[in-house]
């Protein structure tokens, strides 16, 4: 069973532990260069500056998103291992699950801290060249969030199965795939191939499809997305991070870490 306070403890620390190694510079860092973008975006674009503060922005958000995910989720369990407090964690009385869902939810934690204060940046550069926040815009925010919360379950279960090399390799190529497959249908050398629309079939039955969680193009287009595409996406992020991070703890479980 899963203790929730425990693991609410662990989460404390794995919070804290993340925060001391300085990722927040990288906070910092994005920040400014998105302010230098946009400013010589501006040079460029005339009527429709908050736009591209808006473009510019959102694609920081979620780059920096995803790669956090895949630089803290690679090294959830490894360097627990390394330094040796894994074997001194689990000696104590707390579950293998309990611990492993608090680290979980520390990482996930950063995520949120992380994209957050870049997002009140990129909603302020907006605001401030003539832009309005809508809901959509926010929903757009969510779901960097949650399309990094599922990357970093995704780079976590591979890391139990793998070396750090191919995790990184093969969760950058799921998040690829996942992002161009729904195009990719689309194709005339798919349309006209029975085996290739069975494979892709298939992908999408098994596999991540990160497009699910993809608003930008509507924000930045359209400015609407229809009704229902909104709550299916947040049920099916919510429903892949939980069967990932499930098939996860069953692992863990039973991994041999000696």
């Amino acid at each position: 069973m899963i203790d929730l306070k425990k693991s609410l403890i662990v989460a404390k620390f794995t919070v804290r532990e993340v925060l001391q190694s300085k990722i927040l510079i990288n906070v910092l860092f994005l920040g400014l260069c998105l302010l230098a973008l946009t400013f010589v975006a501006f040079s460029f674009t005339y009527g429709t500056p908050h736009r591209v503060a808006l473009d510019f922005g959102l694609g920081t958000l979620s780059l920096s998103a995803v790669g956090i995910s895949i630089f803290i989720g690679i090294s959830l369990i490894s360097n627990e291992i390394e330094s040796r407090t894994l074997y001194m964690v689990l000696s104590r009385p707390i579950s293998r699950q309990s611990f492993f869902v608090g680290k979980t939810l520390g990482l996930a934690a950063v995520i949120v801290i992380n994209t957050l204060i870049l997002a009140c940046i990129t909603m302020s550069i907006f605001v401030l060249t003539g832009g309005q926040i809508t809901s959509l815009i926010i929903n757009t925010i969510a779901f960097i969030i949650i399309e990094a919360i599922l990357m970093l379950s995704i780079v976590v279960l591979l890391s139990l199965l793998t070396n750090k090399v191919l995790t990184v390799i093969i969760a950058l190529s799921l998040y690829i795939v996942g992002h161009s497959i729904s195009t990719t249908q689309l194709t005339s050398m798919v349309q006209n191939s029975d085996f290739l629309q069975s494979v892709l079939e298939i992908y999408h039955f098994i596999l991540p499809g990160f497009y699910k969680l993809n608003l930008k193009n509507y924000v930045l287009y359209s400015d609407k997305v229809d009704l229902s595409f909104i709550p299916y996406s947040y049920i099916y992020g919510a429903m892949y991070i939980l069967s990932i991070n499930f098939l996860s703890i069953y692992i863990f479980r039973r991994k041999n870490f000696d």
